[in-house]
């Protein structure tokens, strides 16, 4: 999504068609411009003409759905006449939107990044630098203003495709002691997702490790007012052994401080010991979450 020239396809954001970098607008309104958007939505996926009639016209009787099918493909089609490398195929029972590879599309960058990188793979400084280009052109509502139920289901995979990506990014920064840049990573994570406890605990340690232990004290008093004002729950136990270890240990900002030498074996050592207490912290979720599930089955 670096490239400004030729067609891009955002969803992320008000006007999901753009060339060369500005908003193109397609001149449809109404019943329409919805059909284009689920189209969008579904990208290279057949829908059948009786459920998209169905779908957007189903207070009208079934002649009625049929004509105005068809002309809203009419005006969606001519439409796209100038946008390179967009199609709209539309000759048999099925109707799609087609795209080529040459066109640029946020939310497909994303997908494709985020999908190639196994968990506890290592990142390559080229692979990070395009996940955050992706995540950072996917900043914006996705489908901003559209609120029908088909859009749900995607919007929640592409939620959680970015905090994932995010999660990535801020734990890659992390690990080239880029803290400044991994803690803006964390706050953008958390204010997406405030209720990531492990996220919450990454960026109080993040911030120890940058010399800031006030700030990882202020984090932690946060979220707990957070969580009683919102869910009426206390952190976990993790991240409260956390907390006393950062309040307990007076000179733990030592190990983040840019004008003190920290010994190799000192690093790796809080770093294991950090990991065991995120992974810790995940099983207790988990758990949680199947003792919920249970509960409302």
């Amino acid at each position: 999504m670096t490239d400004l020239k030729g067609t891009t396809i955002c969803l992320f954001g008000a006007y999901p068609v753009r060339v060369d970098g500005q908003p193109r607008h397609l001149g449809i309104s109404g019943s329409t411009e919805r059909l284009f958007q689920y189209l969008l939505v579904n990208l290279g996926r057949e829908s059948r003409r009786e459920y998209l009639a169905d779908l957007f016209w189903r207070n009208s009787t079934p002649v009625r759905q049929r004509s105005a099918l068809n002309s809203a493909i009419w005006r969606i089609k001519r439409q796209l006449r100038d946008v390179d490398g967009t199609d709209l195929y539309c000759d048999g029972p099925a109707v799609f939107l087609q795209i080529d590879d040459s066109v640029g599309m946020d939310a497909r960058e994303l997908t494709d990044i985020v999908h190639s990188l196994a968990p506890g793979e290592d990142m390559s400084e080229a692979v990070a630098g395009r996940l955050r280009l992706a995540l950072d052109a996917c900043d914006a509502p996705f489908m901003d203003g559209v609120t029908s139920d088909w859009v749900l289901t995607e919007r929640e995979r592409l939620f959680n495709l970015q905090i994932r990506g995010l999660t990535l990014l801020m734990h890659w920064l992390g690990q080239q002691r880029k803290y400044e840049d991994a803690l803006e990573i964390g706050r953008r994570l958390l204010a997406a997702d405030p209720a990531r406890e492990s996220a919450q605990c990454e960026v109080m340690w993040l911030y120890m490790l940058n010399g800031q232990r006030a700030q990882a004290i202020r984090q932690y008093k946060l979220f707990r007012a957070w969580l009683r004002h919102e869910l009426d729950i206390e952190p976990m136990p993790e991240t409260n052994a956390l907390y006393d270890h950062i309040r307990l240990e007076p000179d733990a900002a030592r190990a983040g401080s840019r004008d003190l030498p920290v010994r190799p074996d000192e690093i790796e050592t809080r770093r294991s010991s950090f990991n065991s207490l995120l992974g810790a912290i995940e099983r207790s979720r988990r758990d949680l979450y199947e003792v919920l599930s249970s509960q409302s089955a």
